[in-house]
């Protein structure tokens, strides 16, 4: 188990933290709830039949009550690595641009948004969320066109 465990620990946690910052975490925040998640993980092992969704539930309860579930728009960001190329400089202004978008959505919506991203379908996450594979699709559905809505008013607003 420890083989096992340590190599998929290596491999999905940088996507864990990235999952929670999809929510809205900022850096230390999404590493802490990914820390408590994978902790947890470690010590029931045998017993999780799906590991990667495990860890996502886990992390995300970890987050929202360490957070109260009071994210606001107006929190800020932060950025992950500063560098001097221009196309890396880029990509983290809209990675910025974009979890900052997410921060907007409603809750149910970000998480959608956040179980989306990381891969997993309506029906795993009506699963995870305890909700229907239609619910789901209509928060998505939603999250979808408001994003929209907001990118393509932040495009208009660049090049004007």
């Amino acid at each position: 188990m420890p083989g096992e465990f340590s190599e998929w620990f290596e491999r999905d946690f940088p996507r864990l933290v990235g999952f929670v910052m999809t929510l809205g975490a900022g850096q230390c925040a999404a590493e802490d709830a990914a820390q408590t998640a994978f902790a947890e993980a470690y010590a029931r092992w045998d017993d999780i039949a799906q590991p990667r969704a495990w860890v996502r539930t886990v992390a995300t309860r970890a987050f929202y009550r360490d957070q109260k579930a009071t994210l606001t728009a107006d929190e800020s960001v932060p950025l992950i690595a500063a560098g001097t190329d221009e196309d890396h400089a880029d990509q983290i202004a809209e990675r910025d641009l974009v979890l900052a978008a997410l921060r907007t959505l409603p809750p149910r919506q970000r998480e959608v948004m956040a179980w989306t991203i990381d891969g997993f379908r309506p029906e795993q996450i009506a699963l995870e969320l305890r909700t229907t594979p239609e619910n789901v699709r209509k928060s998505l559905q939603r999250a979808r066109e408001r994003l929209k809505g907001m990118l393509e008013a932040h495009a208009q607003r660049r090049y004007q």
